[in-house]
């Protein structure tokens, strides 16, 4: 990135914007001016597609000389990678789900909101767009997004469809686990069990030896506001018993990634079937102090 930025700086300052005083986003404004240019050129030169690709232009170098733009290919391409990935983004998602949950944003919003979050975390390549026009982080946030459904850790039922992604019991855990690290950084991880979760999803039941621990977890996230672990009591003692066993599942290295899940989510089933459930889920939500979640991480 840096290596473009003084490319970029003499587009910038030689663009004059008149007739929009006030303008807040006058970068944003300048961007577009210079994108409707190109766009411009290209119907006059009739150059209806870019034939630069995108890895081997983020290979070459750019600078500025006797106020000229000379950019320089690359003498070797090397094969990049398809940007940061999906295990990598599914804890942070989570948490992100944790903190604008209530908004019940759809899909696309939600992708959108995350990737403005960890965008300082993000490369070049997360942001290359596919001949259909998607960008990169997004494809790879859905994918994140489908293997947590997978598991369990996001909900699926009637009421959410696909309509948005909303976080179940092990899903509010892991993401009040990864919480506690109060920063957007996305962690590295392998994939070394080929199981397709991440090291701090698969480790997020470690320490909650008591079901004193398991409700102390979630209690962190919405205190002050803790009577809902006492109204639901009996639901979240049960719900600790097959949490328990479904941690153990998903760990579980003789099983393999489709037994994982389908035993997982039979555990979930079972925990969704108690009726009052999504009694206690509507509490809970109510119950989260999401401004002081949101501060925490935002301005640690």
């Amino acid at each position: 990135m840096k290596k473009f930025e003084e490319a970029a700086y003499y587009f910038l300052k030689r663009v004059q914007l008149n007739g929009r005083p006030g303008m807040l986003d006058e970068i944003g404004l300048t961007l577009d001016v210079l994108e409707r240019i190109i766009e411009v050129l290209r119907i006059k030169y009739r150059c209806r597609e870019n034939n630069l690709s995108f890895e081997k232009f983020i290979q070459g170098n750019v600078s500025v000389k006797n106020d000229i733009l000379n950019y320089y290919s690359p003498t070797e391409y090397q094969m990049i990678g398809s940007g940061t990935a999906p295990i990598r983004l599914q804890p942070k998602l989570l948490m992100f789900l944790l903190l604008y949950h209530r908004q019940a944003n759809r899909v696309y919003d939600i992708i959108d909101q995350f990737i403005l979050k960890i965008w300082d975390e993000l490369k070049l390549e997360d942001f290359k767009k596919t001949r259909t026009g998607v960008t990169r982080c997004f494809t790879n946030t859905r994918f994140a997004a489908n293997t947590l459904r997978d598991y369990g850790f996001l909900k699926f039922t009637r009421k959410e469809a696909y309509k948005t992604w909303v976080l179940s019991m092990p899903g509010f855990l892991v993401a009040s686990k990864v919480l506690e690290n109060k920063n957007w950084s996305v962690p590295e991880f392998q994939d070394s069990f080929k199981v397709g979760l991440h090291s701090d999803i698969l480790t997020a039941w470690d320490g909650l030896q008591t079901y004193e621990h398991f409700v102390d977890r979630l209690a962190k996230v919405c205190h002050p506001n803790v009577k809902v672990f006492n109204t639901f009591d009996s639901i979240l003692k049960r719900a600790y018993v097959l949490l328990k066993k479904y941690w153990a599942t998903i760990n579980n290295q003789k099983m393999t990634k489709t037994q994982r899940k389908q035993e997982s989510l039979k555990l979930l089933a079972e925990l969704e079937e108690n009726p009052k459930i999504e009694e206690f889920y509507k509490e809970f939500s109510m119950c989260l102090n999401v401004d002081m979640l949101i501060k925490s991480v935002d301005n640690p």
